[in-house]
């Protein structure tokens, strides 16, 4: 699952930073510098979104109170 999802991110971070394949200028006029952060933010959300995967993937399961009940077999 793992492998699934940072398979996921590097190719959507992969398309962002490819060139585009048109001729004429993106913008009109040049964009604002606070533009730039948009994909910044981007790469960040996705980071913590694999971060929190790992976490999840590496915890104990039954690390919770409630694991008394699955003992009495």
């Amino acid at each position: 699952m793992l492998l699934a999802a940072f398979g996921i991110v590097l190719v959507a971070d992969a398309f962002f930073l490819m060139p585009q394949p048109n001729i004429g200028p993106m913008f009109v006029e040049p964009p604002g510098s606070w533009v730039g952060l948009i994909p910044a933010a981007g790469f960040v959300v996705q980071a913590l979104g694999l971060a929190w995967m790992i976490r999840i993937y590496r915890s104990d399961p039954e690390a919770h109170p409630s694991h008394w009940r699955f003992d009495r077999l």
